[in-house]
């Protein structure tokens, strides 16, 4: 083991990186396209996750919404059914004080 030259490339190393010339005295000048690539690549994957998060928060407050508008839709197709007794609508006429009632006897036909 030569110790001299093991400090000699630390010392090297070391004052590279002080002065930013660690990659280029390691030649990943060459790889550079490839390097912005790969962040590229990375920087969209990122991106893309984070949409798809937001699009899936999105799809749950939506799901919720969804599930109170079922709620709802039950809740007002129970009143309307409600409303369809004639004994309902008899009352609600006499509420507002008609002179409409309920037909005595069954409606005439007309023939041609």
């Amino acid at each position: 083991m030569n110790w001299k030259r093991i400090w000699e490339v630390t010392k090297n190393g070391f004052v590279a990186i002080l002065h930013g010339e660690l990659l280029l005295r390691m030649r990943f000048d060459k790889y550079f396209p490839h390097i912005i690539y790969t962040f590229f690549l990375l920087w969209m994957m990122i991106w893309l996750s984070m949409k798809i998060e937001n699009t899936m928060v999105k799809v749950e407050k939506n799901k919720t919404t969804l599930n109170d508008m079922k709620i709802y839709h039950a809740q007002k197709t129970v009143e309307v059914v409600s409303l369809d007794r004639i004994t309902t609508v008899e009352d609600m006429l006499e509420k507002i004080g008609s002179d409409v009632e309920l037909p005595v006897k069954p409606a005439d036909r007309i023939m041609k």
